[in-house]
C-alpha cells in the first residue's frame, strides 16, 4: 500500500504549486475494469431447482473506454463510449452449464462539480445493448426429473448511468465510479449494478 499514499502525495503536492488554470479544450479517454452484479435479475425458481449457488449472485467484469469532450457550459461534458462485459464466474459442468455476457454504445450528458485536480462527475447516457444470459440443468437422481433451459437475450435501446469522483495529476487520472445499466429489447431486459475503475488520460 505505499505506492498508493505516494501517489497520493504526489498528487496534493502537485496541486499546491497553484497550476489550476484549466484547459477547456482536453479530450479525455478513459480507460476501466468494470465490475457488475446480476443480483437483480436473478430467478428463484432456477435457484431452487439447481445446486445452492448455482444462479444466485452471478456477476460480470468487462471493460470500459469512454471519451469525453468539454462543451461550452464549464460543468456539463459530453461523453460516449462503448463496454465489454463477460461472466466472471461462468463455468460448465455436468449436467448443468451457466452463461452470460454483452456490452453495447453509448452517448450521454456528463455533469461535474470540482477543479483540474479532484471533483466529482457523474454520466446520463443513452446507447444500444445487447446482453444474453444462458441457463441449463439436467438431473434424474433424486427424481422427479428436472429438465431447465433457459436463454434471456436483449437487444435494443438500454441506458448507463454513473456517480463518480476524480484525481488528477498532469495528463493522467484516477476516475472510480459507482455504475448501473439498463438493457432491454427482445423480449427481455436486464438490470445491472456495480463500480468502474478508470484511469483517465487527457489529451
Amino acid at each position: 500500500m505505499k505506492w498508493i499514499a505516494v501517489l497520493f502525495a504526489l498528487m496534493i503536492s502537485y496541486c499546491l504549486k497553484g497550476q489550476e488554470n484549466q484547459n477547456k479544450n482536453q479530450l479525455s479517454t478513459d480507460i476501466g475494469v468494470v465490475f457488475h452484479k446480476n443480483a437483480l435479475n436473478e430467478d428463484s425458481y432456477l435457484n431452487d431447482k439447481s445446486p445452492v449457488g448455482l444462479t444466485d449472485g452471478r456477476g460480470l467484469v468487462g471493460i470500459d473506454l469512454r471519451f469525453t469532450i468539454p462543451t461550452k457550459i464549464n460543468f456539463i461534458d459530453i461523453s460516449f463510449g462503448t463496454m465489454i462485459e463477460i461472466g466472471w464466474d461462468e463455468f460448465l459442468v455436468s449436467k448443468m452449464d451457466y452463461v452470460i455476457n454483452g456490452g453495447g454504445v453509448y452517448v450521454g450528458l456528463s455533469p461535474k462539480l470540482g477543479g483540474k485536480y479532484f471533483g466529482i462527475t457523474s454520466l446520463i447516457s443513452v446507447g444500444v445493448f445487447s446482453y444474453k444470459e444462458y441457463f441449463s440443468y439436467y438431473s434424474d437422481n433424486p427424481l422427479p426429473v428436472v429438465d431447465i433451459y433457459e436463454k434471456k437475450a436483449s437487444f435494443g435501446l438500454g441506458a448507463m448511468s454513473s456517480v463518480g469522483v476524480y484525481a488528477n495529476i498532469g495528463p493522467v487520472g484516477l476516475h472510480p465510479q459507482v455504475q448501473a445499466v439498463f438493457s432491454g429489447g427482445n423480449d427481455a431486459s436486464f438490470l445491472f449494478y456495480g463500480f468502474v475503475f478508470p484511469l483517465t488520460i487527457r489529451f
